[in-house]
């Protein structure tokens, strides 16, 4: 009789103990890991979006030579007027009518943040609380330097925070971690 020996495959306990340890070791690695490149995308993800928004209102007021607001909104559809709102979203929209608001027919760009963020945009100087407005000329009305500190809402403990600055003539710039207070 002509038996062939078969042969088994698959894994010992022992084998499969030592998987289990390892991927355990490189999740307690990875997640923190993971987490901080969230936090940090999402940081830089409003930056820009701010910048843009900016940069947009800008161009916008100087390319139609009318004036142009960019407020903090809660609905992405009209200005907020409250102070501490651009955590929640901001617009932008070209001041046709001269009425210092922005109108129906006006809006140009809407940005909403999510609910669940913990992304946090404050204004660095008061005047700027929840509008900044473009004169026809690209020059911040004002007359005062614009800032905001961006921030992770998790603290400075190694997460990243952002500082856009611009001058009067309104050109927003980034900083990186400096001297933002969060």
């Amino acid at each position: 009789m002509n038996m062939k020996k078969i042969q088994q495959t698959g894994f010992t306990l022992l084998e499969l103990m030592v998987v289990v340890a390892m991927i355990g070791v490189i999740s307690a690695i990875g997640i923190p890991s993971f987490k901080a490149m969230l936090v940090t995308n999402s940081v830089v993800d409003t930056t820009n979006q701010m910048i843009m928004s900016m940069k947009r209102a800008r161009f916008e007021a100087v390319a139609r030579g009318k004036d142009t607001i960019m407020c903090s909104s809660t609905d992405g559809a009209t200005c907020s007027q409250v102070s501490g709102n651009w955590n929640k979203g901001w617009i932008v929209g070209v001041d046709l009518n001269a009425s210092g608001q922005i109108d129906d027919g006006e809006l140009i760009w809407a940005h909403d943040m999510d609910d669940d963020t913990q992304i946090k945009v404050t204004p660095s100087i008061a005047a700027f609380d929840h509008t900044v407005q473009y004169s026809f000329n690209g020059w911040i009305v004002a007359g005062d330097d614009i800032g905001f500190d961006i921030c992770s809402g998790y603290g400075a403990d190694g997460y990243p925070q952002r500082e856009i600055r611009a001058s009067i003539a309104g050109e927003p710039h980034i900083f990186k971690n400096l001297a933002v207070k969060c």
